[in-house]
């Protein structure tokens, strides 16, 4: 066997024969958390003890975790007694590598020179230049500062090596070990995350959704027909601390919450437990190949009644702004975009995960619009969940504050201009939101449209129309009082 160091640091290079392939679990059920942990579920047939007393279970993933492994007897009755239990697979990594070859004799070669020697002791891979120390012939030592500066070591072929990962079980001599035993344990290396693909009615009343789940093995370990169970974790409903730039989220800022110890106030997923909160079950079995990236269906929904709203929601602050009541230039910076924003309520009997969002526009068939993407929250059964889908074309608000006077040192009143541009070719409602933002005490003076409270504290709302290839405008007038 031949490892090269330092310009293939992962690369493995086995010179021995091929080994018999193990025999695959008569049953196989996987429960994935998004996280990359998973618990595995299999019935495996045992074979008689070896002479040695040991049973060998395989296959199994090389992140296998041995303080999981529960083994129970397929038949009620049997009994099963492990004196001890050992996992072996020498090529699980480095270090893994070098302590199966300890006092072994292996050559390393370093630009043109080359050592050879017995491996004196297991080289520390936790440190940034682990060190190699060979015992040669005539009483020789090679010593070398830094293994990472090697180009290739060359380790004997060896039958005892282990090269796939193993379970090795000490039994007694009697009783008899059961024929079957269900195996459970825990690894990592398995991950999903969930997409949402939505195509919009053309009267815009329904929508057909399809959930598609996204399967990474990142384990050498092939799982056969296996039934798989979807686990979101209360850390998975939230961003991660650094999205990536392609994630939905990645613009917004992180809640903040308080930590277990009631201290500090700290982003919410680094709060949240790795407590399970919902899991989702995929209808099929399926084969999940080692090293796989695949997609599986989880749900498709022919039909969905859904609305869209169009709000423009256009206050904006500037950075350096501080005091909201004597900052006469609070609130003036303001934003053009109308979004669009899609609710609908999930009328099916089964929760839906939470992943990126897409709706389209058009028929299945022909072209498809894209209009937005967002991020869908966990959805369970009969929940309602609001979606906002970014800029909507053709739409565009204007907000202009159009006065401002300190009536006394305890009353203000401000007024501010509301302009509405709708280019497109059909007319439609604009949900406009205006927050009281500097006093907790306030009324609308004057206004020259309808309005209602918001749905959100010191908030009013205005439902406006405007025809297409249109504009329209109001004012209103707010007076706060300390």
């Amino acid at each position: 066997m031949k490892l090269m160091m330092k310009k293939f640091p992962w690369l493995i290079l086995l010179l021995a024969p091929a080994l018999a392939v193990a025999a695959q679990p008569r049953s196989i059920a996987l429960t994935i958390q998004e996280n990359g942990h998973v618990q595995v579920s299999e019935t495996h047939d045992l074979d008689p003890p070896d002479k040695d007393g040991m049973i060998r279970v395989s296959p199994l993933p090389e992140t296998l975790l041995p303080a999981s492994v529960n083994a129970t007897p397929l038949e009620r009755g049997e009994t099963f007694e492990i004196i001890a239990q050992r996992f072996d697979y020498d090529l699980r990594d480095d270090a893994a590598l070098f302590a199966a070859h300890l006092g072994q004799t292996i050559t390393c070669r370093q630009n043109d020179e080359t050592s050879t020697g017995r491996l004196a002791a297991i080289p520390d891979f936790t440190q940034f230049t682990p060190t190699l120390l060979l015992n040669g012939d005539k009483s020789a030592t090679h010593y070398m500062p830094n293994l990472r500066a090697v180009d290739s070591v060359d380790f004997p072929a060896r039958a005892s090596l282990a090269r796939v990962p193993t379970l090795l079980w000490q039994v007694p001599p009697s009783p008899p070990p059961p024929p079957a035993v269900q195996l459970h344990y825990a690894a990592a290396g398995i991950s999903w995350n969930a997409t949402h693909e939505a195509i919009l009615a053309a009267d815009a009343r329904s929508m057909a959704l399809t959930t598609r789940v996204r399967l990474q093995n990142r384990t050498t370990r092939d799982y056969a027909n296996a039934r798989i169970r979807l686990a979101l974790t209360e850390k998975g409903q939230y961003a991660p601390l650094v999205p990536s730039p392609a994630d939905p989220r990645a613009t917004r800022a992180p809640a903040l919450r308080y930590s277990a110890d009631g201290l500090l106030w700290v982003p919410e997923r680094a709060a949240a437990s790795a407590t399970i909160i919902a899991t989702y079950d995929l209808l099929r079995p399926l084969t999940l190949p080692a090293g796989a990236d695949l997609y599986a269906g989880l749900a498709a929904i022919p039909s969905l009644a859904v609305s869209t709203r169009h709000v423009y929601d256009g206050v904006r602050f500037d950075r350096f702004q501080r005091n909201r009541r004597s900052d006469w230039n609070l609130g003036t910076e303001f934003s053009t975009a109308v979004e669009t924003r899609l609710v609908f309520k999930n009328e099916t009997a089964s929760p839906l995960p939470p992943g990126e969002f897409r709706l389209l526009r058009g028929q299945a068939d022909r072209a498809l619009e894209w209009i937005g993407t967002d991020w869908l929250p966990p959805l369970a059964a009969g929940e309602t969940a609001t979606l906002n889908l970014g800029p909507a074309a053709g739409l565009s608000g204007r907000r202009i504050r159009t006065g401002y006077a300190e009536i006394n040192p305890k009353v203000s009143e401000e007024s501010f201009e509301i302009t509405l541009s709708n280019q497109t070719e059909q007319d439609c409602n604009i949900l406009v939101i205006e927050h009281l933002y500097r006093g907790e005490k306030h009324e609308i003076a004057a206004s020259s449209a309808e309005h209602s409270p918001g749905a959100e504290p010191h908030t009013i709302q205005f439902d406006i129309p405007v025809k297409a290839h249109a504009q329209k405008s109001f004012t209103y007038t707010v007076r706060y009082t300390w």
